[in-house]
């Protein structure tokens, strides 16, 4: 086969829970550390959760395997059992002797019993390990519940290792399991591992098979994380499945088309990995993207082009229009009207003859024309007028002062006529006067604000007085909105308050910032209590937010 093509002792990808080939990452490390202190003094509880296939048995064979002498484990692989059925298992695992017809829940119970009770004087810890926890019936856990309550002033009698999937998180979160889920002392969630980490377990595993050159080249290490998401079970999968194909054609290192070919031929269709130009969020952004260049392309040409070809208004228009509303200046008008087009003529021929005369026509657009025709009275209209070459629409510019310069000067700002509001302290603005602006409309703006400060103070009022500490999925949006991302990797409960927990790759303890305005307030059983710019809300145990 293909071990001896690339130099191999063993299959170094096999699914087996082989503890050898356990790849001690900082988040399996952390696991394993994590099991370890299940196995202190306190007892009660451990809980271990992670996805199908992120390497959760195969840390409680390392656990096994790193047990102290002085402790007695038992092992529990399928725990689909009643209540009856545990007991008799736990027996079995712990070598006790039992009568096998006719035994019932009390004799089990008083056995077991006894045998932790001899355990402790002979100063031999007893530990239970229950793998593929999820499936266990609520009053099997209450069952175990039970066995936990012998205890010393000290210690527990049996200590209890829950692992399992994430749906254990939300069977423990049942109304009558709350009273095992307050036992458990110490909480971890096993992520999947990310690409630095995947490249180095391909390493590990060959290196361990006592193969010490990277067979799989870049491409394929980055193939082979965005297939299988970084769970080893599946990587193991595609990876032995890479390397038959890579034996097949022989090739020497695994590239990225080999991989892609195994995930087709070993995962299925569904966790093939396409090419770029295939992903369905390339091609939505490529129609976007045409889309935009398209709308883009339409505005462009409507604005230069299709506006272009309409023609400007000219004074002559102006004219018209305003001869049009005032019917009694019409004769008034029409001379101006003259005049200006003679001085239009005389400028005109003298800007020929001197080249430095510049001549520029001032255009007044339809909408000003509105303006000027409903907010100026005739009489004023013809007066104006009236002035020579004062409103002409043919300017000299002076040969020493630029046009751009003329140009601008012509602009006049509009004032703005809102009345201006000044912050004196917080909460208190007052209105100050404005030229044009009238006292009833002053006064209107300072009842306003005073409306809006005393709506403020009345929701503050309410949020004082609402003492109740709710979920952060039901707190107000901008609560929502300003708690940064949460990603809880370990939870562990003290009664003494000497509890801590792991958020985005930190410790925190109570009292401590999480992030900027958000602090930790209390850490109980189940859950978390937190604090955002004065507002309480709880979170579960080893939950995310995004």
């Amino acid at each position: 086969m293909y071990t001896s093509y690339f130099g191999l002792e063993e299959k170094p990808f096999s699914i087996a829970p082989n503890p050898d080939y356990l790849f001690m990452g900082e988040r399996h490390r952390e696991a394993l550390n994590h099991l370890t202190y299940g196995l202190g003094d306190t007892g009660g509880f451990v809980l271990l959760t992670g996805e199908v296939g992120t390497g959760k048995t195969t840390l409680s064979r390392r656990l096994m395997e790193n047990l102290p002498e002085n402790t007695q484990a038992a092992f529990i692989l399928n725990p689909t059992l009643s209540s009856q059925e545990l007991l008799a298992t736990l027996c079995d695992e712990l070598k006790i002797r039992y009568r096998k017809t006719g035994a019932t829940l009390k004799t089990l119970t008083d056995k077991i019993q006894q045998k932790l009770l001899k355990n402790h004087s002979d100063d031999i810890n007893t530990l239970l390990i229950i793998d593929e926890a999820q499936h266990l019936q609520p009053e099997v856990l209450e069952q175990l519940r039970l066995l936990t309550n012998l205890e010393t002033n000290t210690k527990k009698l049996l200590q209890v290792i829950l692992i399992g999937q994430p749906e254990l998180q939300q069977l423990l979160q049942r109304r009558d399991l709350r009273q095992l889920a307050q036992r458990i002392t110490a909480r971890y969630h096993l992520l999947p591992l990310n690409k630095q980490e995947v490249e180095q377990y391909l390493k590990h595993r060959l290196s361990v098979a006592k193969c010490f050159r990277n067979i799989f080249d870049k491409s394929a290490v980055s193939a082979i994380h965005k297939t299988c998401k970084g769970i080893p079970r599946l990587m193991n999968l595609l990876a032995e499945r890479s390397l038959m194909n890579a034996y097949n054609s022989n090739n020497a290192v695994v590239n990225r088309k080999i991989v892609l070919q195994a995930a087709h031929d070993a995962l299925g269709d569904e966790f093939e990995v396409k090419p770029w130009w295939q992903n369905s969020f390339v091609k939505v952004g490529g129609l976007v993207s045409a889309l935009g260049i398209v709308l883009v392309i339409g505005i462009w040409w409507g604005t230069y082009h299709l506006n272009g070809i309409q023609p400007e208004p000219s004074f002559a228009s102006v004219v018209e229009s305003n001869v049009e509303e005032n019917p009694a200046q019409t004769s008034s008008l029409n001379n101006n009207a003259t005049l200006v087009n003679t001085n239009t003529n005389e400028i005109a021929q003298n800007a020929s003859a001197d080249p430095k005369v510049v001549v520029q026509e001032k255009v007044i657009p339809e909408k000003t024309i509105a303006n000027r025709n409903d907010n100026i009275d005739g009489e004023n209209e013809v007066t104006a007028l009236n002035n020579p070459l004062a409103e002409t629409n043919v300017e000299f510019i002076d040969k020493e002062k630029p046009l751009a310069e003329l140009q601008t000067t012509q602009q006049k700002p509009v004032k703005n006529l809102a009345p201006k509001v000044k912050k004196v302290t917080p909460n208190n603005y007052v209105v100050e006067a404005e030229e044009g602006v009238s006292d009833a409309l002053l006064a209107s703006f300072q009842s306003a604000i005073e409306e809006t400060k005393q709506s403020d103070n009345s929701v503050e009022k309410v949020k004082v007085d609402n003492s109740d500490v709710l979920p952060l999925t039901q707190m107000p949006a901008w609560v929502q909105d300003g708690v940064p991302s949460l990603a809880f990797e370990m939870h562990i409960y003290a009664s003494d308050g000497q509890g801590w927990i792991r958020v985005n790759g930190r410790d925190r303890y109570e009292g401590d910032y999480i992030a900027r305005e958000l602090l930790l307030n209390e850490i109980l059983p189940q859950k978390v209590v937190l604090s955002f710019r004065g507002e309480k809300f709880t979170m579960d145990a080893l939950t995310s937010w995004n």
